[in-house]
């Protein structure tokens, strides 16, 4: 008798398990989300490094800028754009301006020993 009711644990249990890992499966993006992903443009920072040293945006495009903090806490500024994203501010709508134009990003947090080495620029093609 008890091997028949460990065996109704067992798989009651295992079927319980595949229930839960198939109800957690994530949903694909909407639409919506992927246009909003492609006009968005991620800088990544972490402790003293942003995740690329250029990024690249078409000329006349209308992007939103934003900012991930994955290590430490930093902030932003575009010279020539004059965005700052710092705080609660981590996003900002811009509209880049003509091929050719570069413009410099630093960090404007003071986040440790290589922060005056944290820059890195877009550039519009």
């Amino acid at each position: 008798m008890y091997k028949w009711i460990m065996a109704v644990l067992f798989f009651g249990a295992a079927a319980l398990g595949v229930g839960i890992l198939f109800s957690e499966l994530p949903q694909p993006p909407s639409e919506e989300e992927l246009a909003a992903a492609e006009n968005t443009l991620e800088i990544v920072a972490s402790n003293w490094d942003f995740d690329k040293d250029e990024y690249v945006v078409e000329a006349g495009s209308t992007m939103t800028l934003a900012l991930n903090n994955k290590q430490g806490l930093h902030g932003i500024s575009v010279s020539g754009l004059g965005i700052e994203l710092q705080g609660a501010s981590l996003s900002q709508e811009v509209t880049f301006g003509e091929a050719g134009e570069v413009y410099e990003i630093n960090c404007i947090v003071l986040c440790g020993q290589g922060h005056a080495e944290m820059t890195a620029k877009i550039v519009v093609q």
